[in-house]
């Protein structure tokens, strides 16, 4: 029985967990620089692995929240569990992810010898935003039903899906996902949303219901079509990942225009 009433917390720290050997895979991931005639070629090596451990990571994320209320067993040292772990796996880790990405996009010319270290850091604003979130989200009474400001495991899980991108050139991104000033941009507007107080879809429903939730149905609607055309027409599977979280970010800004003119 006490088992089971710790299962919630038993998840977190397992989410702690797979955001520390995802740290690990990327302290592995030593970038290889390999010359060619006519070019330079830089493998990322085990980024990928970082990139599976985010993923588990937010699934059971979702599922530690929903068994705790399930089992009525929600505490203040689960909550403060949750967000510490969450600042590891989907604060610290994606920012490694785009230092690294951004170093990659350097390192494909000679010129990156030019630039110190610091100068990719500019990934670390991811994590220093995904704190901002997380302390206010622990302090904002309103985000017990409802997110004000994007959630940190979405924001990850975009940033996740990137390096997988790449590795696979979907849709013949790897080009674009390269280019330092549009991986800038990827940090700047996703910091923007997550320290925004623009009121954001939140997955914690009361109840079944069409008239309570027909937000979430669309969005779910829209994960559907997305999904099939990523899948089926596209033939791409990571891809689907950023465009979700597009899909969301936009239906979420409608909803407030909708209903509040905002």
């Amino acid at each position: 029985m006490k088992l089971i009433r710790n299962l919630p917390n038993i998840l977190t720290l397992f989410n702690l967990f797979l955001g520390c050997m995802a740290v690990v895979y990327m302290f592995n991931d030593h970038m290889i620089i390999v010359e060619t005639q006519s070019d330079m070629l830089i493998d990322m090596g085990e980024i990928q692995l970082a990139s599976y451990c985010i993923f588990l990571a937010a699934f059971i994320d979702f599922f530690d929240g929903f068994i705790a209320r399930a089992l009525r067993v929600e505490s203040a040292l689960g909550a403060q569990l949750d967000s510490l772990a969450d600042m590891v796996t989907f604060g610290f880790v994606p920012g490694l992810i785009l230092f690294e990405l951004l170093a990659k996009s350097y390192y494909a010319s000679y010129a990156a010898f030019d630039y110190p270290t610091l100068f990719y850091a500019i990934g670390f604003v991811l994590t220093i935003c995904a704190a901002i979130r997380l302390g206010k989200f622990n302090i904002d009474t309103r985000q017990k039903t409802t997110f004000h400001g994007m959630p940190t495991p979405a924001m990850a899980i975009f940033v996740a899906a990137l390096p997988l991108i790449i590795l696979r050139d979907e849709a013949g991104l790897e080009t674009a996902l390269n280019n330092k000033w549009i991986l800038m941009a990827v940090i700047i507007l996703l910091s923007y949303f997550m320290v925004s107080d623009i009121p954001m879809l939140s997955f914690k429903v009361q109840s079944l219901k069409f008239d309570q939730n027909q937000w979430l149905f669309g969005l779910l609607l829209l994960v559907i079509v997305i999904l099939i055309f990523t899948l089926f027409i596209a033939h791409t599977i990571f891809l689907c990942i950023p465009i979700i979280i597009i899909a969301y970010i936009l239906l979420s800004i409608t909803k407030n225009i909708v209903e509040h003119g905002i």
